[in-house]
């Protein structure tokens, strides 16, 4: 990463980490489990049924996170990821790579390995954090770093209630949405740039 911005590069390579690094840590903590198992996270009754729930959960959370973000006290916070995302010129199918991989290795990690042994709640909390959101030094950010704990959580209800289908499921999409606003979002700013 150079100074405070991502490139295409380092991306690509957080998110293939994200995807088989984070399963891979999610097999080993479950491994020390004489009570869960890593298999058991993908056996579900009815992952079509899981999936549609998790296509509604994504659509909605990712839909509200967008009109949260448009409120006056959050400019702050879109300034500060477009400059995190400004050069790297992403293509839908950057967007869709990115997002998979996080939908699917966060939540194999945070909802499949560790929310079992702490809760929904506590692994929500502790995603965000990990994700920077919550700072001292930035009450926006904080905020809607707040918004995410809930999304985060409402990620732990899915897999609690329908399975990890429905939590990728969403996590894709909410990351979509979001991917897709940074990338329009940088398009408008390159526009009025050269104007």
């Amino acid at each position: 990463m150079q100074g405070n911005q991502l490139n295409k590069k380092s991306l690509l390579l957080l998110s293939i980490f994200t995807l088989f690094g984070f399963s891979f840590i999610a097999y080993i903590i479950l491994g020390f489990s004489d009570t869960y198992n890593y298999d058991e996270i993908f056996d579900i009754a009815q992952p079509f049924t899981s999936t549609i729930y998790g296509v509604l959960a994504g659509l909605l959370t990712g839909f509200l996170g967008l009109s949260i973000l448009k409120a006056p006290i959050f400019n702050e916070v879109n300034r500060f990821f477009g400059k995190l995302f400004k050069d790297l010129d992403l293509s839908w199918a950057d967007v869709l790579f990115y997002s998979f991989c996080a939908g699917v290795g966060e939540e194999i990690l945070f909802r499949g390995a560790i929310q079992p042994f702490l809760g929904i709640w506590p692994t929500a909390i502790i995603f965000v954090l990990l994700h920077g959101y919550i700072t001292p030094k930035n009450l926006p950010r904080s905020l809607y770093g707040v918004y995410l704990i809930f999304v985060a959580a409402g990620f732990g209800y899915l897999m609690e209630y329908f399975g990890i289908y429905a939590a990728m499921t969403a996590h894709f999409l909410y990351d979509v949405i979001m991917f897709g606003f940074l990338k329009n979002k940088n398009k408008k700013l390159d526009v009025e740039e050269e104007a």
